[in-house]
């Protein structure tokens, strides 16, 4: 006769059986959600109805890690489809020296390849790490990989030098651009969106966009508040651009252009480009597993413009969820097997002011610039060069010779730095990149247990990172706001409120579960990998297993 805890046991042990593992899809869709932090994931959860609450019912990890010190954008989403960490994708800053040209540079920049539309050189050449695309281009060469998001920091990094298409939106003129290879033509690199790009700025001539509140909740925290001397009126729709008369000309208008990434019409025309590329190009419908990758930015400009704890986040955030949801309703209609993986490229903080009011006076804003300035002057002071020897910024300082190597002043130099450096009250810690080198974190240790030096060491290349890098005190802006570009707050510092975001799974038909253990955005790639049977490349992150039952999904031979 069975026990009421026997009978207990055996229902507990066989619940695993009735979970579904997630079929071999299709497609693959990867978003990334631009400064979309684990602590705003967790505050506006309760308030999804939409495609976000979809996302939350499958495979939720609510602390991932971007694991690295640099929580910069670049960085971050190099990590998320090449399951490597900046100090392996080379991906080590948004900008970062460069010693053969003598110059720092924007970190996709290659100095070769043109933009199609404008004035700078952008390519995937930089990227030193294969990325999920090419896996599945190596195990079937049909397999499609397509990348679309609202920053060339995006789109390049989650696409890969393997692409068939890589598309952001071109913050000069409008509309959508991509680089272009030689041998190509912008014209039929273009062709993907050259439609979409017409009919979106011809349809702005009789109908601009324009940010309607979704979320009358968030009208309570309408006000105006005083930032580093800048004062905003927070409102939704926010201030500072009117639209024009109807047949106005105004997409390469600089006013509107920074009214429209940050706000939700700016996620809202990513996601209809996304939707015309899975249509058009016929996604997830041949013989191979395809690859979308899409990078949603407006939650980061809203971020930096007007912080996180606002109307306008607040309200950002509703119209996020609504929009992911019609885009999965979109893809449902296409009736084949797929899988999708949400996260974020960096976490980030509210503008210091206002955390400083609502309990939590460590927050405040610090002026690099000065300290920059000063470790400068007293460079000179000691050294009496006769040129200037530290390039970089702040945070991460190069010691350069001009071709005329010393090592020996080179090391004077560094420990020169390092002692300066470390009598700031503003300076919570400092390496020389060779520390940082022999750093690297062991293989199996959570993200949340790296050490300062291991998280810068998780950023950091020998060729392109900086001599000296500096951890800023925590809690702490590492700006000042300027008024013609009033940006309130950042992200960037090697503090959890950055590195944390969430990670989520989810396939029609997902069983799913949460684990609230630390693990890491490097993981998506060889999870979503093993989901497809496709072979994955030594990496830095491991495949997290995503059935629910006793099966394991990462149990799957390619």
């Amino acid at each position: 006769m069975k026990t009421w805890m026997g009978i207990a046991l055996a229902a507990l042990l066989a619940t695993p059986a009735l979970a579904a593992p997630p079929p071999k899809p299709k497609l693959i869709i990867v978003i990334s959600v631009d400064q979309f932090s684990a602590d705003l994931f967790a505050q506006h959860r309760s308030r999804f109805t939409g495609g976000l609450k979809r996302l939350a019912s499958g495979v939720v990890f609510p602390s991932g890690y971007q694991s690295h010190a640099a929580t910069e954008t670049c960085p971050g989403h190099s990590t998320i489809t090449s399951g490597m960490r900046p100090a392996e994708t080379g991906i080590v800053g948004n900008g970062f020296w460069d010693a053969a040209r003598g110059q720092t540079v924007y970190c996709i920049d290659d100095g070769v390849t043109p933009v199609a539309g404008m004035t700078v050189t952008r390519s995937p050449a930089v990227l030193k790490a294969p990325t999920l695309g090419a896996w599945l281009k190596d195990a079937n060469p049909a397999s499609q990989v397509w990348a679309v998001a609202g920053k060339d920091r995006a789109a390049i990094p989650m696409g890969g030098a393997r692409a068939d298409g890589a598309f952001w939106w071109n913050e000069t003129s409008g509309g959508f651009t991509t680089f272009v290879p030689a041998g190509t033509t912008a014209a039929d690199r273009l062709k993907p969106v050259a439609a979409f790009n017409t009919a979106l700025v011809t349809g702005w001539k009789t109908k601009p966009p324009a940010w309607a509140l979704r979320d009358k909740t968030c009208a309570a925290q309408f006000g105006k508040q005083v930032y580093d001397g800048v004062t905003v009126d927070h409102r939704v729709p926010s201030a500072g651009w009117t639209p024009p008369a109807k047949g106005a000309t105004f997409a390469d208008d600089p006013a509107f252009q920074t009214w429209f990434r940050a706000s939700p019409e700016f996620d809202r025309v990513i996601l209809e480009l996304a939707m015309k590329v899975l249509d058009e190009q016929k996604l997830g419908r041949g013989t191979a597993t395809d690859m979308l990758s899409i990078g949603l930015s407006a939650t980061d400009y809203v971020g930096h413009r007007f912080g996180t704890e606002g109307p306008e986040m607040c309200d950002q955030l509703a119209w996020l969820d609504a929009r992911i949801g019609a885009f999965l309703a979109h893809v449902d209609t296409l009736k084949i097997p797929y899988v999708v993986a949400l996260t974020a490229d960096h976490g980030s903080i509210d503008a210091a002011e206002r955390a400083a009011i609502r309990a939590f006076p460590q927050a405040k804003r610090l002026d690099t610039s000065a300290v920059w300035t000063a470790l400068n002057t007293a460079v000179a002071a000691e050294f009496k060069l006769d040129y200037q020897p530290l390039a970089g910024d702040p945070g991460q300082i190069t010691i350069v010779d001009f071709g005329d190597p010393d090592p020996v002043l080179r090391a004077k130099l560094s420990d020169f730095i390092v002692k300066w450096l470390r009598t700031r009250p503003e300076v919570a810690a400092v390496f020389t990149k060779a520390e940082l080198l022999a750093s690297k974190p062991p293989r199996g240790l959570a993200p949340d247990a790296f050490t300062l030096a291991q998280r810068f060491a998780a950023s950091t290349d020998a060729e392109r990172s900086g001599d000296v890098q500096v951890a800023w005190a925590e809690f702490a802006t590492p700006f000042r706001v300027d008024p013609a570009r009033p940006y309130i707050a950042g992200h960037g510092s090697p503090w959890n409120y950055d590195r944390r975001v969430p990670m989520l799974f989810w396939w029609p038909g997902a069983t799913g579960f949460e684990q609230p253990l630390a693990v890491e955005t490097v993981d998506i790639a060889p999870t979503l990998a093993a989901v497809a049977g496709v072979k994955a490349p030594p990496v830095d992150g491991r495949c997290l297993d995503l059935d629910a039952g006793a099966g394991d999904s990462c149990a799957a031979k390619p």
